[in-house]
Formats: C-alpha cells, sequence, structure tokens
C-alpha cells in the first residue's frame, strides 16, 4: 500500500511538473481589436514571446475573452457592465490595461485664425449637409469671411474618421474635401486638415493646432495625451488591454510579456504600430496593476468589486455646505429615476449645521466647504470618513484698465459686495481712500448660488446677503463685455464661465487677483485646487463609518466616482480631481465599505433571512 502511495505521489508530482511546463511554454492567445493589435503584434516581435493573435474586433473579443479561453483581450473602449457582467458570471477575474490613444488634431495653414472649436463648431464644419455650404473661416470669425476654406479629410477607412464621425452630426462626414494629402496643409492657405496627433505634428512647418472646448470646464486645450486622460479633449479613442488574471498567476510568459509591453522605455513600440503612448503616470499604474491585484483599478468585473444591486428602497440623508448641492442634486435625480423605492434627501443649511447632525447620526452624508481635520465627531462616538470632491471657485473679473483694482483683499470683496454696502459704497474711494473717486458699478448674478456665498465668505466671517442694486444678468459673457467697457466695473463668475470669456478672446477684461493676507493669488487652476486663492472652495463630504455598512449609501457614493457621473461633477465647475484618480478613489470606498460592514454587522435575524435567501437560491 506503501508503494502504490509513493507511485501515486511521484506521478503527480510528474504531472503538475509537466502540466507547469506546457503552460510556461505555450503560445500566448489574445484576441480583439485591430488597432490593438498591432501594437500587440510589435511587442511581441521585440520581446520574442510567440503569441496567438487574432482580429476579431472589440465586441467579439471581449465576448470570447469572458468565456476563459482567452489571455489577453484588446479593445478601443472599456468594457460595457453587460460585458463585465458576463466575464462575472464565467468567473473570469480580469485587469484593464490603458495602453495607448488614438487622438485627432486639427490641423490649419498659418494664416488661419486660432480658434477654439465647440462640439457646435464641429457640427457647422463636417456634418455631411455642411458640403458646399460652409466654404470660408467665417465660423471662426468675421474677419476671416474673406479666407477660402480648404477642408482636408481622412479616408473613410482611417481611425480619424470613425472618432469624427461620432462627434459631429449625421451619418458620416461632409463630402467635398479636397483631394490633397495631410502633408500639404501647412503649403496651402486657408487648410484645415484632420490628421492623427503626434507630438511632433506641431513642428511640421507652417503649421497650427486648434483648440477642443472641454464640454465639462468650458477650457479650450490643444491636443495632447494628458487632456486625453483627463477627459478634456473629446477628438480620441484611448486603448486597452484586458487580462485574464488567472492566466497571469499560472505562469511567468504572460506576465514577462506584458511587463515588457508597460515599460515606458519601450514606448517607441506603440508610435511604430500609429499608436500614441499614454503618459508616464498610466505607465506607472500599468506596472503596479501587474505587480499587485490589489492596485488594479476597481472594474465591474474585478473580484470583490462593489455592484450596485439592481433594486434599492430606503433613504439616504445628506446635509451640510451647499457647495455640494448641484453634482448631488444631479446625481439623486439619477439615481432615483433607476431606483423610484430610493429616497435621497437634501438639506444643505450649512456645514456647520450639517457636522452637528452628522455627529448626532442624524444623517449619513455632510458636505463640507472647508478642508476636513478628522476631529469632526470627536466628543462623540461618530466616526466619520472623508471623500474629497474638488473645488469651486469664483473668480472675480474687473476692468483691465484699473490698476488699482487689479488685486483686493479678502475684506474688500466683501465690503464691495455685501448688501450693507448699497448706499454706504458707491465710489472706489468708499472701498479704500487710495483709490479713486470714481463710481463702482457692479455686474452681478439673477439669483444667489454657491458661487456667491464664496465671494461674500472670503473673508471667513459669516455670509451676510448679497447687494441687490446691480445690473445682474445670468449670461458671463455680457457681464465680461459689460465690465470691459466700463471703467470702475466688477463682476464675478465660476471658472469655468472664466475660460468660455478668455477663448472668446473679450478684451479688456481681466481677473481681479485676491489677497486673503499672504499676497495677491490670481486664480489658475493650481492655485484653485491647492486653495491658495481666496476664492475658493475645496468640497468633501464626510460619510458616518455605520452609514457605510448601508447598500444604499455605498451606492451613491460609488455611483459618485464612477466615470459616467464624474463628468457631470467636472461641469458643474469642479476642479482637482479627473477621471484619472476616479480608481483609487472607488478602491479607497471598496475597502471603506468592507471596514464599516466589519464594525456594523447586520443583526442576526437580518443575516439569518439573508443565509436563507441564499440558500434558497
Amino acid at each position: 500500500m506503501a508503494i502504490i502511495t509513493r507511485f501515486t505521489l511521484l506521478f503527480a508530482v510528474l504531472l503538475v511538473a509537466s502540466s507547469s511546463l506546457a503552460q510556461e511554454n505555450a503560445t500566448l492567445r489574445v484576441i480583439g481589436s485591430s488597432i490593438v493589435n498591432a501594437l500587440v503584434r510589435q511587442v511581441a516581435d521585440a520581446s520574442g514571446d510567440a503569441l496567438d493573435i487574432r482580429d476579431a474586433g472589440s465586441a467579439r473579443g471581449i465576448d470570447l475573452f469572458c468565456d476563459g479561453d482567452y489571455d489577453l483581450a484588446t479593445s478601443v473602449r472599456e468594457m460595457t457592465e453587460a460585458e463585465a457582467a458576463d466575464c462575472d458570471a464565467n468567473e473570469v477575474i480580469y485587469s484593464q490595461l490603458l495602453v495607448g490613444h488614438q487622438i485627432v488634431a486639427f490641423a490649419t495653414h498659418s494664416d488661419a485664425p486660432d480658434a477654439c472649436l465647440s462640439a457646435s463648431s464641429l457640427d457647422d464644419l463636417f456634418k455631411p449637409t455642411a458640403s458646399h455650404q460652409l466654404k470660408d473661416w467665417s465660423f471662426a470669425s468675421d474677419e476671416y469671411a474673406d479666407l477660402p476654406l480648404t477642408l482636408i479629410l481622412p479616408a473613410q477607412e482611417q481611425i480619424a474618421y470613425a472618432i469624427l464621425d461620432e462627434l459631429a452630426l449625421g451619418d458620416g462626414l461632409r463630402l467635398d474635401g479636397a483631394d490633397i494629402p495631410v502633408d500639404s496643409v501647412g503649403e496651402t492657405p486657408g487648410a484645415l486638415a484632420v490628421a492623427q496627433w503626434s507630438p511632433g505634428l506641431a513642428e511640421a512647418g507652417a503649421v497650427n493646432l486648434l483648440s477642443l472646448r472641454d464640454a465639462g470646464s468650458g477650457e479650450c486645450l490643444p491636443p495632447s495625451v494628458a487632456a486625453v486622460e483627463n477627459g478634456q479633449y473629446a477628438a480620441a479613442q484611448s486603448l486597452y488591454m484586458f487580462l485574464n488574471r488567472a492566466r497571469l498567476e499560472a505562469g511567468e510568459t504572460l506576465l514577462r510579456f506584458l511587463e515588457f509591453a508597460v515599460e515606458p522605455a519601450n514606448a517607441g513600440l506603440a508610435a511604430t504600430a500609429g499608436i500614441t503612448p499614454p503618459s508616464d503616470s498610466v505607465y506607472a499604474l500599468n506596472a503596479d496593476i501587474l505587480a499587485d491585484a490589489e492596485a488594479m483599478p476597481l472594474l465591474s468585473g474585478d473580484e470583490g468589486a462593489f455592484r450596485i444591486p439592481p433594486e434599492l428602497a430606503g433613504e439616504v440623508r445628506i446635509v451640510g455646505a451647499a457647495t455640494a448641492y448641484q453634482p448631488l442634486n444631479n446625481l439623486r435625480e439619477r439615481m432615483t429615476r433607476s431606483h423610484p423605492q430610493l429616497q435621497i434627501d437634501l438639506d444643505f443649511a450649512g456645514g456647520g449645521a450639517g457636522l452637528t447632525d452628522l455627529c448626532a447620526a442624524a444623517a449619513d452624508i455632510a458636505a463640507l466647504d472647508a478642508q476636513p481635520t478628522g476631529d469632526e465627531c470627536a466628543d462623540t462616538e461618530v466616526v466619520a470618513l472623508p471623500f474629497p470632491i474638488g473645488a469651486l471657485a469664483t473668480v472675480l473679473v474687473g476692468n483691465a484698465g484699473d490698476e488699482f483694482a487689479a488685486c483686493l483683499t479678502t475684506q474688500q470683496i466683501t465690503q464691495i459686495w455685501r448688501a450693507e454696502s448699497t448706499e454706504a459704497v458707491a465710489q472706489w474711494s468708499d472701498v479704500d481712500a487710495a483709490f479713486p473717486q470714481s463710481p463702482l458699478t457692479l455686474f452681478g448674478l439673477r439669483s444667489l448660488d454657491a458661487y456667491t456665498d464664496i465671494l461674500l465668505g472670503a473673508a471667513g466671517d459669516s455670509i451676510p446677503p448679497v447687494r441687490r442694486d446691480t445690473e445682474r444678468d445670468h449670461d458671463p459673457n455680457y457681464r465680461a463685455a459689460a465690465v470691459a467697457n466700463v471703467p470702475g466695473a466688477l463682476t464675478y463668475m465660476t471658472w469655468a464661465e472664466y475660460e468660455t470669456v478668455l477663448a472668446q478672446e473679450q478684451a479688456n477684461a481681466r481677473a481681479v487677483a485676491a489677497d486673503a493676507g499672504a499676497g495677491c493669488i490670481e486664480p489658475t487652476t493650481a492655485s484653485i485646487s491647492d486653495g491658495s486663492y481666496a476664492l475658493a472652495r475645496g468640497t468633501s463630504l464626510l460619510a458616518r463609518e455605520a452609514a457605510l455598512a448601508d447598500v444604499n449609501v455605498q451606492s451613491l457614493l460609488w455611483s459618485l466616482y464612477g466615470a459616467e457621473n464624474w463628468q457631470q461633477v467636472i461641469r458643474d465647475g469642479f476642479i482637482g480631481m479627473s477621471a484619472l484618480d476616479l480608481p483609487a478613489a472607488r478602491r479607497e470606498l471598496q475597502a471603506a465599505f468592507h471596514t464599516a460592514e466589519a464594525a456594523n454587522p447586520p443583526p442576526v435575524e437580518a443575516a439569518a433571512a439573508e443565509s436563507d435567501e441564499a440558500a434558497s437560491e
């Protein structure tokens, strides 16, 4: 009997060793997008690895990958929820690697105006019905109505064509493109070429690159990897690999190949394949994902990732500062449409009142417009965890000729705009004796909002009512033009609105710097994000740890930090967190959920009921 046992054990060892060796020598199987596969082939040629690469398209590739038969799937998009659920049902645990981009550039001859293309101007320029109608540069400026427009469009089979077709109205693009090569744009007056972007494109002779207006922030941005990865440059397509983690952990061949693929020193292979490499930060993230499954972004298909149940019922109460109202109200509307039994109550009576309710366990989440200290509920047994949203900023805009008002202290700003100054502050000398005795003209908003509160609370005191003797209009371009034409005038607006004003090249208007005691700080994305600009307010959510064990609260926060919802947060004016920050935010959420569930287990009766229900299924 002992001899049989030893023989059986020896046979098993040899079988395992043989199986492992066969797996190490096995050809890696890759399926999916031919666009991404061009990169995979370049990497395989350079690394010397044997790969079985099949072009089947993104959708078919992901479908077969989720059956569990492939090591890698390649795609020109992220997985859909349905595809992720399919992988999950087949117990295929995957990780996602961002491996490059296809970016469209709008290159012009140097005599063309430096325009910022918006979604509407892309429609006007490239929709099929624009053929033989829009023939000059009047779309950019009336001053260029006499400059003929020569469009150089990509062929229908090219990637740039497909990307632009997704952005412009109609099926396909206009048909009257000039039959000349793209590299002729620098030699053709009035030319506008749709071309694949590369970092050296603008260096090609007399060529300029037009910017695209980001629908969220209103900022005009030229093509770049950073703008694409931040979700701010829409004329692009990002490229992905999905790896089967079970295959990754079973042998070294797949890991070795992928480590070679995500090595920044090999970025030139992407360019050889006609693909723009990702940023250094993405290369670093990819390396972390390969080294540690816990470092990977949480996706719907990831093992242990939180999933929003198909049906939610119950109540979530959110209180606190009004700066968070817009994104949370938008989220409430979306979630309650999908889950009509879910009730989300918003009570924004101020940060102080919100903290009182949260620390008394009378609310689930409190919004703060100040940096969390960590001891907000120190006098109670409530444990609260912070989750940042970003920063809102109010931009004060003045007449560029008013040098005396180029920088104002926060006390002066509050003094100018508060209601009790209606009669007492009518000219600039009323603000400061050193200022001229010239009229003070204010252009305000038609209603109160978070941006007005930021303006009035600049000095750190309680927020007073805003004065009503202002010329009120909600159009920021009108207010900026009015300020530009009236010496001694002031207005205020959001950062996104100010970016729009800049894009319109409004003359004689400029942002006013603010001095909170540390010198004059002008508004920029950096000064807003780090809080050094005095008219900026960082916004965070504080969630009760006990509430984080509730699936309704979990679902709300998980939705908020999803890519689709976060675009709305950015459109609502929040600065400081981009789409690249969301994977880390979701991982922090996931960890907080687990901690809360461990500290707040469900009642015995509920747990028993759940166990019985699971057994019956």
